[in-house]
This record gives structure tokens, C-alpha cells and sequence, in this order.
């Protein structure tokens, strides 16, 4: 649908454009009898309208855009309007082919011959803003999650980082005073089995020489080392 209302379009162009060339005509003769040496504004608005054919028929459409617009400046017909809004639906500008395509309509004295063609395209140009508006509105929706996101990222590590350095600040008492101990009482306990060690050692050694005293004093006569011989 878009694309036959596009081709119907641009066969409406040239209808409008070959109309305008032969409104504008005998003004081109009017101004070339009239000797006043001055630049004739009709003669200069069908020079610019000639060129904005050549500027469309060529895709040079912001040329052509220029050129229509310079002619209607220099003489105000409706028709100029359409090419106009014909140059800025082909750059892609939908409002404001939409709206130069209302003031075609609404300035023409009398319905002119495309009107329905040109309320289609009215239409397409309506839709194509809604959509750019949309996709505006979600890009635009997009831009503030990202920067919420970021800026909760920011805050997040500015308090860990504010955390951080408030730990580092501060000495920790308590795992220091363990550390420090450590040796203390590992000192304290080699030194307390140390001594243990002596007391025990030296008590076992008392209760060797008693036990040997006591054995001697008690033991029986020596049995002979040999058993004998039989005879």
C-alpha cells in the first residue's frame, strides 16, 4: 500500500509540475516584453521552479527542496506547496511533509484534482511521526534506566570504597593482642613442661637409688652362673 501510494505520488508530482510550468508561461513572455531592467519576480519564480524539476527528476532532493521553496517565496501558488512537500517526504522529514502537504490543501481555492491521493499521504506521514515518536519515547526511556543504573553502580562502590577506607583507618585491638600473646604463653607453657620434665626425671632418678639400695640389702645369696654336669 505505502509503496503504490508512493508511485501514485510521484506520478501526481510531474501532473502538478507540468501544470505549474504552463500556468507559468506567459508570465515568462509577459516578463521578457517588459524592458524595466529590474529582475522580473514571476520570470525569477519560474526559473527556480525549473530548477527544482531538474533538482527532483535528478534525486537531488534537497536542491530541489531549496528551489521550490526560493519560488514560492517570489510567487505564492499553491502548487509549490505539494513540491514541497514532496521534497521533504523523499529526505525522510514526515512533519513537515505533513504539514506543507495540509497547506496545500487548505490554500488551494478550489479541491485540487489529487486531494484524496494527498490525504493518504497525509496519513502515512501521521503514522510515520507516531513511530518516531514512540521510538524517541523508548530511547529516551532507555537513556534514564542507564543512567539510574549507573549512578546506583556509582553509589554502590562509593559506600564499599568509603567502607574500606573506614577499616583501614581504624586498628583492630583485639587480633593484634591474641598475636602478641601467642609467644607469651607458648613461652610460658615450653618453660612450665620444661620444668615438669626435670622434677620428673629427678624423682625417677631418687626412686632408681633407693630401689637399688633396698635390692641389695634383701637379695639372697648369688646362685652359681653354671648349671653343672651330669654324671
Amino acid at each position: 500500500m505505502t509503496s503504490s501510494i508512493r508511485s501514485l505520488a510521484d506520478r501526481s508530482v510531474l501532473a502538478v509540475l507540468v501544470a505549474m510550468l504552463l500556468a507559468l508561461a506567459p508570465l515568462g513572455a509577459r516578463a521578457a516584453n517588459v524592458n524595466t531592467g529590474a529582475p522580473d519576480p514571476e520570470a525569477m519564480a519560474r526559473t527556480k521552479f525549473a530548477e527544482g524539476n531538474v533538482h527532483y527528476d535528478l534525486a537531488r532532493f534537497q536542491k530541489a527542496l531549496d528551489a521550490y521553496s526560493e519560488a514560492y517565496r517570489l510567487r505564492p501558488l499553491p502548487g509549490f506547496l505539494f513540491n514541497i512537500a514532496q521534497c521533504h517526504r523523499q529526505l525522510g522529514q514526515a512533519e513537515r511533509a505533513g504539514f506543507f502537504y495540509r497547506r496545500y490543501l487548505s490554500l488551494s481555492k478550489t479541491e485540487p484534482s489529487n486531494a484524496s491521493l494527498v490525504r493518504e499521504l497525509i496519513a502515512e506521514m501521521d503514522a510515520q511521526v507516531r513511530k518516531e515518536q514512540e521510538r524517541r519515547l523508548t530511547r529516551e526511556e532507555t537513556a534514564r534506566d542507564q543512567a539510574r543504573a549507573a549512578a546506583l553502580r556509582a553509589q554502590a562502590e562509593a559506600i564499599a570504597a568509603r567502607r574500606v577506607q573506614e577499616g583501614a583507618g581504624k586498628p583492630s585491638l583485639t587480633p593484634r593482642a591474641k598475636t602478641a600473646a601467642m609467644p607469651v604463653e607458648a613461652e610460658v607453657k615450653g618453660e612450665s613442661l620444661t620444668k615438669k620434665w626435670w622434677v620428673w626425671a629427678g624423682a625417677g632418678a631418687v626412686a632408681l637409688v633407693a630401689g637399688g639400695v633396698i635390692y641389695a640389702a634383701t637379695a639372697p645369696e648369688p646362685r652359681p652362673a653354671s648349671l653343672g654336669t651330669i654324671r
